[in-house]
Order: C-alpha cells, then sequence, then structure tokens
C-alpha cells in the first residue's frame, strides 16, 4: 500500500513539474498533493493493516529484549549461525538470513579504494562548497529567508599592568639553649660507697664491719666492731688508705693489720665489677688463733654529672632571608 502511494505521488509530482512555471510553483503544488494524501495514508498504517500486509510482522518482535542489554554479542553469534544454510530467496526469513549473510561475507568482497587529496571527488567537492551558487544557481528568487550581511568588527587594544612586589612580613623565631646531661663513673673524696660486715663469734657482745671511702685518687678502708647491743663502734681497728679506684678490678689486697702483743688481726679487701655495679670483700683474720672470716658487700657505682650546651638556632632561615 505504502508502495503505490509513493508510485502516486512520483507520477504527480513529474505531471505537475512539466506544467509549473517556476522551481517555486512546483514545490508548493507537490506540497499541496502530498499533504492532500496524508489522512489516506495515516489511516493505513496500522497494526491490522501491518499484520495482513507485511510478511513476519508482530507486535512483539523477540529483538525487543535487546534493548537495556550489556551487549549483542551472544544474539548476533547465534543469528548468524540460524542462517548458515541455503534458503528461499522468496521467504521472509530467508530473506532475513541473506541480509545476515551478506554482514559477514561483504567485509571480505568489498573493494579497496585508495583516494587521495588530489582525487576529482574531494576537488569537486571542494569547488561546490567554496561557490554553491556557481553550481546550482541562484536561489533568490525562491527563497527569500538568506540575506546578505557584511559585519565589520573595529581592531581592539588592550593594555595590561603588572605589578611584582613584596610583602611585608612579621615573623619569630627562636634560639633554644639544649642541655644534655652526661653522667660519668666516679665520686669525691670523702663520699661513702659501702660497709662490710660479718659475724665470726656469734656468742661475742660485737662484730666486724669495714667501711669503705672515696679518697682522693684510693679508697679508705676503716676497720672497727660494732656493739650488738648498742650499734655503736665497740673497737677500733684503724683505718688505712688502699689502692682502688671505680670501675675497675682489683684483686685481694692488705687492710689494716696489727700483729703485736695486745692484738693479732690482719685484714684485706677486693673489688669486682660489671657494669654499674660495685661488689667489695672483706677478710678478718686472726693469725695467733689460726681463725679466718670473709664478707662481701654490693654498691652502685657512684656518677658524676656534667652538663654540655648546645645551641639551636632556628632563626638561621630568616637571617639568610635577610642578607
Amino acid at each position: 500500500m505504502i508502495h503505490r502511494i509513493v508510485t502516486a505521488l512520483l507520477i504527480a509530482v513529474s505531471s505537475l513539474s512539466v506544467q509549473a512555471q517556476s522551481l517555486l510553483d512546483a514545490f508548493n503544488q507537490g506540497a499541496a498533493l502530498g499533504r492532500s494524501g496524508n489522512s489516506a495514508a495515516r489511516s493505513q498504517i496500522n497494526g491490522d493493516t501491518l499484520q495482513s500486509g507485511v510478511p513476519g510482522y508482530t507486535a512483539d518482535p523477540p529483538q525487543t529484549s535487546y534493548f537495556g542489554s550489556p551487549g549483542i554479542a551472544a544474539p548476533a553469534a547465534a543469528a548468524a549461525n540460524a542462517c548458515t544454510g541455503p534458503g528461499d530467496s522468496g521467504d521472509p526469513t530467508a530473506q532475513a538470513c541473506n541480509a545476515v549473510n551478506f554482514s559477514q561475507t561483504n567485509p571480505t568482497r568489498r573493494p579497496m579504494f585508495s583516494i587521495t587529496r588530489s582525487d576529482p571527488l574531494l576537488l569537486g567537492a571542494k569547488t561546490i562548497t567554496a561557490d554553491p551558487q556557481a553550481i546550482a544557481g541562484s536561489i533568490a528568487g525562491t527563497y527569500s529567508g538568506c540575506t546578505v550581511q557584511t559585519t565589520t568588527t573595529p581592531d581592539r587594544f588592550e593594555t595590561a599592568l603588572c605589578h611584582q612586589y613584596r610583602t611585608m612580613e612579621t615573623l619569630s623565631c627562636d634560639k633554644v639553649l639544649i642541655v644534655t646531661p652526661m653522667q660519668t663513673p666516679g665520686c669525691s673524696d670523702g663520699q661513702f660507697l659501702t660497709r662490710v660486715t660479718a659475724d665470726p663469734c656469734p656468742s661475742c657482745v660485737d662484730y666486724l664491719a669495714f667501711d669503705f671511702s672515696c679518697g682522693s685518687d684510693s679508697y679508705l678502708m676503716h676497720a672497727f666492731t660494732i656493739a650488738k647491743s648498742s650499734g655503736q663502734v665497740y673497737m677500733e681497728l684503724g683505718s688505712q688508705y688502699v689502692p682502688g679506684t671505680l670501675n675497675t678490678q682489683i684483686p685481694k689486697t692488705p687492710g689494716p693489720s696489727q700483729v703485736d702483743g695486745y692484738l693479732c688481726y690482719q685484714t684485706h679487701y677486693s673489688q669486682s665489677c660489671s657494669g654499674a655495679n660495685c661488689s667489695i670483700g672483706a677478710w678478718f683474720s686472726n693469725p695467733c688463733q689460726r681463725t679466718s672470716y670473709f664478707g662481701t658487700s654490693t654498691f652502685a657505682m657512684p656518677t658524676t654529672v656534667t652538663f654540655t650546651d648546645t645551641w639551636d638556632n632556628q632563626c638561621a632561615a630568616l637571617e639568610a632571608r635577610t642578607q
């Protein structure tokens, strides 16, 4: 039905174009004829007419499922596989397969063309676009929508100024004095170190005590006994500077001794240090009675503290900017 209407329109336009006095008259007559047939043609375009006139027409074709799908690669491959066999060219399904097969085989059959910039097609197109009126003629008599306008834009000049300057800033910085304490082993003259005690006679009224203190370059060893009842000095055995310094290993060294008709005793001491901890051992012997006793005591190594001063100049960067 649509084919018949189009054919009729073509015949009508052909006949009218012969009788038209101008291109504008022919256009107006053809437009009027086309509008007069719109109502009749529109009434024939509906579902019932298409179903009876178009082979294979359906209101719900399966291809509607392609809409919104992530891809059509799988349906396309299925359609190509379904059209591998030959069919009747008059059958609508076979015609669809002919189109599918053509799309698969045509890329390998199409001739390859090499079109350069000097090809007559491109040169002719440039000639047409450069001056359409020279090819198609003037349309001033048939269309009045185009007008010729000449616009002149004057030259524009602009003056731009650029200012470069440094702003005034108020900045502050600090110079920090860093005081670092350093501990070194050592003690001052007369500083008490430790006491070593021994009780060689549990039934006696006193027991032995040895006090060690720092000297200028040695130890002062003070030997005496302490009364068990009062804790006071019961008998002085003497004092003596003995060789020795902190943080050293000292073997058994003689201390205060007295062997005469009144007293009979001998003392010795030793020192052993491991890291910051030291231990002093003390011996008391009575050569007249051939008895000997030993005691030991551990003490933390005394230290002296010295300080080093370091300035952290946080203003160096700002001072460099002022140079």
